[in-house]
């Protein structure tokens, strides 16, 4: 496992409106609804990430909505059905969101189709952590604001799955410390690579 720092303060939120998909099911292409939001980051890293990786997976035929209610991973119970649309983050791609209000804790999926791992860690403001979920890169960046945690899974050239995972209100408990934030990363990566079949 490789660690390197960037500085610089994000302000991660875990903002999303719009339609909801609600049948779980096998992630495979289709259509989910039209907007939603998440906060990114601006500067710049000096590492590069591998490109190894079983099989490439093709984020244009998931339907990312089917995906995020398909997936389980501990102590993460979602209380309503997943509300997906355009990510304002990565436009072009599909996002997607479940919360659970009594955790005060919500995950946001993206099916980047048009930016990969390399290009959106160049931008990156956080502690980015190398790692591995069933055998593909993953990158896992930990954020000046502690109410949140994202991932960068390396699925394909040019292309990747992103997470964010965090409190939906940040002054609110139950408090989940960023550190067990981070920690389920990975195991949410590896979620979701079972149900695409990796």
């Amino acid at each position: 496992m490789r660690s390197y720092r960037v500085a610089a303060p994000v302000l991660a939120a875990l903002l999303v409106a719009g339609c909801s998909s609600t049948e779980p099911g096998t992630p495979v292409a289709g259509e989910t609804a039209t907007t939603g939001a998440e906060t990114t980051t601006t500067t710049t890293t000096t590492s590069q990430p591998s490109s190894t990786r079983p099989k490439p997976i093709d984020m244009t035929a998931v339907d990312v909505c089917q995906l995020i209610g398909a997936i389980t991973f501990a102590d993460f119970a979602p209380d309503g059905n997943p509300i997906g649309g355009e990510s304002t983050v990565f436009p072009g791609s599909q996002d997607c969101y479940v919360n659970s209000l009594p955790q005060n804790r919500g995950l946001i999926l993206v099916a980047v189709r048009d930016q990969g791992t390399t290009e959106y860690l160049d931008g990156a403001n956080a502690e980015i952590t190398e790692t591995q979920a069933a055998g593909y890169p993953l990158y896992v960046l930990t954020l000046p604001d502690p109410a949140s945690c994202f991932g960068a899974l390396d699925v394909n050239d040019g292309q990747m799955l992103f997470i964010n995972y965090g409190m939906t209100q940040a002054d609110t408990p139950p408090v989940t410390p960023q550190e067990q934030l981070c920690a389920a990363v990975p195991e949410i990566a590896t979620a979701a690579l079972t149900q695409l079949g990796a």
